[in-house]
C-alpha cells in the first residue's frame, strides 16, 4: 500500500541510508583536512632550541646582532640541550 505521493516505507530507509553516508564522508573530509595540515607543517612541531637558532640566525643575517652575540646565543642554547 502506498502513501501519500507514492512514496512507501522503502524510501525512509533509504533517506537515512543517505543521512549516513552523507556524515560518512564529512568525518572522512575532515579526517583528511586533519591530516593534511599536519604533514604541510612537517608532521613535527619544532623544538625551541632550534626555533631559538633560527631566529638567531636570521637576526644575524638582518644585522640586528653582531657574529660574537650570535656565537654567545648558540652557545647558551647547546647548554640548554
Amino acid at each position: 500500500m502506498m502513501y501519500g505521493n507514492g512514496f512507501g516505507w522503502g524510501w525512509m530507509w533509504f533517506g537515512g541510508v543517505m543521512l549516513l553516508l552523507i556524515l560518512a564522508a564529512l568525518i572522512i573530509l575532515i579526517v583528511r583536512a586533519g591530516t593534511a595540515v599536519s604533514s604541510a607543517r612537517g608532521g613535527q612541531t619544532p623544538s625551541a632550541a632550534n626555533t631559538a637558532r633560527q631566529i638567531a640566525e636570521e637576526r644575524l643575517a638582518r644585522g640586528e646582532i653582531t657574529p660574537d652575540e650570535f656565537r654567545q646565543v648558540a652557545r647558551a642554547l647547546e647548554e640548554r640541550t
